[in-house]
């Protein structure tokens, strides 16, 4: 049955304060930080920042992105790449729920414990049908080991995003977390497989 005592406006606020219930226990449970909603402002929100607020992630600002997307530019070529430090290591990698294609690492920074967004320890390329190879992402590393060594008590992260422990990749355990700014992934910025990357022309390059 209608009540017909509540008028117009009544029923408004009634949606305002039903709304507002909603979205405040929504958030608590999960928010997203994007550059018009970061806590302080003119600075980005770190994950440790993330943490002491609640919040189950934090995304990159646009300009932390296309910061590294330009710093990354001249890897396009993959001779840039070798010129600055990069080895190719191993095929080109594929599983069931994508590819990451093939690994450049830098050898220096894979041992050095300190980590840099503007600085990641390997590139990823795509195998193409002409045999020439296409930058698609990043790839940050450290050991597992040597990163607790040097102090550090929790997993690193970076761009609000907390490295997965990898055990059976390498002799040694590993951190790492792929970053997809060169190519979109359909799984997400950070995931570790892409659907979109394939191994298929990488006969010709050798695996």
């Amino acid at each position: 049955m209608i009540d017909r005592t509540r008028t117009p406006h009544t029923l408004i606020v009634m949606l305002a304060i039903a709304l507002t219930a909603i979205l405040t226990s929504t958030a608590a449970a999960h928010f997203v930080i994007t550059p018009g909603n970061a806590a302080l402002p003119g600075e980005p929100v770190t994950a440790a920042t993330a943490l002491a607020l609640g919040l189950s992630e934090v995304e990159p600002t646009l300009e932390q992105l296309a910061e590294l997307r330009a710093t990354l530019a001249p890897f396009e070529d993959v001779g840039a790449a070798v010129a600055a430090g990069y080895e190719r290591f191993g095929d080109c990698m594929s599983g069931p729920q994508g590819a990451q294609g093939i690994h450049f690492t830098h050898g220096e920074r894979i041992e050095d414990t300190s980590l840099d967004v503007l600085r990641p320890e390997v590139l990823m390329f795509e195998p193409r049908p002409d045999g020439s190879l296409r930058l698609i992402g990043a790839e940050y590393l450290v050991f597992q080991e040597a990163w607790h060594d040097a102090g550090n008590g929790a997993p690193p992260s970076l761009l609000g995003r907390e490295f997965t422990l990898n055990t059976t990749l390498l002799d040694e355990p590993f951190y790492a977390l792929h970053v997809w700014v060169w190519h979109y992934n359909p799984l997400g910025l950070f995931a570790n497989w892409n659907p979109l990357v394939q191994c298929d022309d990488a006969t010709a390059l050798g695996g």
